[in-house]
Parts: C-alpha cells; structure tokens; sequence
C-alpha cells in the first residue's frame, strides 16, 4: 500500500506534538503530587490543621481528652 504525500510530515507533527503532551502531563503529575505530600506535612500541624479542615470541629471531642475527662471526674 503507497503512502500519500506529506504523510511524513503529519507523522512527524504527531509525534512532536504527542511528546509535548507527554512531558506537560508528566510534569503536571510530578507537580500535583509534590502539592499533595506538601498538604499532608502540613495537616501534621495542630495549629494549621483546625485551619485548613472544617471536620475536628464536627468531629467533637477526641478520645484522648475524653479519657482525661473521665478519670479526673471518677
């Protein structure tokens, strides 16, 4: 089967632009990846953590300080 004309310039022009994609999708990847471990390092923190979450508040009062609560009453 012949190839028509100017097939190897659309060939090329994919490739080109398939290797373009592929090297701003792994970077978006690499990026999205680095803002998540940033996140999480940063939820570590008490402090930032009742800022950045709405769900301690709801949660109510953790087991920890329940179980101070318990023995001090008793």
């Amino acid at each position: 089967m012949k190839k028509r004309p100017g097939t190897r310039n659309h060939e090329q022009f994919y490739y080109t632009i398939s290797q373009w994609v592929e090297g701003r999708a792994l970077a978006l990847i690499a990026t999205l990846l680095v803002l998540a471990v940033i996140y999480q390092l940063l939820l570590l923190v008490p402090d930032l953590k009742k800022v950045m979450t709405t769900i301690d508040r709801l949660e109510g009062t953790p087991i920890h300080m329940q179980n101070i609560n318990k023995d001090r009453v008793g």
